[in-house]
């Protein structure tokens, strides 16, 4: 079986081939089999394209201007003139800006109060990974709060708020539970995450297969939800659909510490800022609201999100004590 650190070298070195502007139709074909031959491929390719961005080559969607997308897949068309550098440089350099990716979302990982034993919370802007002892590990996102409890029949973890992302380690005696508000969701080993707000719920199932159970009598429970699938739920409603892996992943970068947008409007985008700061951005004006924005960009770094903004777009900054403020020129 392939190690990550073999996996991360092979995609460094697709991400090197792309960027050296020798990319060919032969090489999107190869390219493609290998990110559908495993799991690992893809998670590895994600995250270390999402840091090679990271490092310098991120920008605003303006109008149909192109932008580069972390999860798109390589297309086979004219790439523009970079300096000249080795594949080796190239692959070096990917690997290093996934440390760099890495030791800056470390500063975040691990912020949580002092809670009781057996459950867990995060701060706003905080992450928390939580081994389990049956080998199945809990990663907390901003402002969220879990109680994991195991018995020799079930493996339960109850989301009181916020979203986590789950890795379920495989036990066909012990199903794993995650009980948010009436929802029980149950997997045997598989990875997803669950997102709560109040009566709102998200489910993603980015590996295996996993099912739901509710109480309500007026509503019929979805069949089981493989990968790919995202559950949304409000009180009895619920819709499932099917989305594509570069979707699933954008949608879960905030494991690296990041926020993935594209073709977002920048009210969305607003939103989900501000779910890892104690500063609130504030927009002003509706045509600013409704501008779609697409880049990768640090979820506790919105300083920074709104200066590319006022570069990218005729909008105006205002810098407040306690909000960030939004209008247009």
């Amino acid at each position: 079986m392939e190690s990550r650190e073999q996996s991360e070298r092979a995609a460094a070195a697709w991400i090197a081939r792309r960027d050296s502007g020798e990319w060919s139709e032969a090489d999107a074909t190869a390219f493609n089999e290998w990110l559908a031959a495993s799991p690992g491929h893809r998670v590895a390719y994600y995250r270390l394209n999402a840091a090679w961005q990271e490092t310098g080559r991120l920008q605003a969607l303006v109008g149909n201007t192109s932008t580069t997308n972390a999860n798109a897949q390589p297309q086979p068309q004219p790439v523009p003139k970079r300096p000249q550098i080795s594949e080796r440089q190239l692959r070096w350099r990917a690997l290093a800006a996934a440390l760099v990716l890495a030791v800056g979302v470390s500063l975040v990982v691990f912020k949580a109060t002092n809670v009781p034993r057996g459950t867990h919370v995060t701060v706003v802007g905080g992450m928390q990974s939580v081994p389990m002892v049956d080998g199945s590990r809990v990663l907390l996102n901003t402002n969220s709060q879990v109680s994991i409890a195991l018995n020799e029949h079930e493996r339960r973890v109850e989301l009181k708020h916020g979203e986590a992302f789950f890795e379920v380690a495989k036990d066909p005696n012990r199903p794993f539970v995650v009980v948010a508000g009436d929802k029980r969701i149950i997997a045997v080993g598989t990875a997803f995450s669950v997102r709560r707000e109040g009566d709102e719920m998200r489910l993603i199932v980015s590996e295996g297969t996993v099912r739901m159970e509710t109480p309500s009598k007026q509503v019929k429970p979805p069949g089981p939800l493989s990968a790919g699938s995202v559950l949304r739920a409000r009180h009895d409603d619920m819709l499932v659909q099917k989305e594509a892996l570069a979707d699933i992943e954008r949608s879960l970068s905030w494991r690296n510490g990041v926020l993935t947008f594209r073709d977002t409007p920048l009210s969305n985008a607003v939103t989900e800022f501000n779910r890892y700061n104690t500063r609130p951005i504030v927009i002003e004006d509706d045509r600013v609201a409704a501008l779609q924005i697409g880049g990768i960009f640090r979820a506790t770094q919105p300083e920074a999100f709104v200066r590319l903004l006022s570069e990218g777009f005729p909008i105006q900054v205002v810098m407040e004590d306690e909000r960030i403020v939004l209008r247009a020129n």
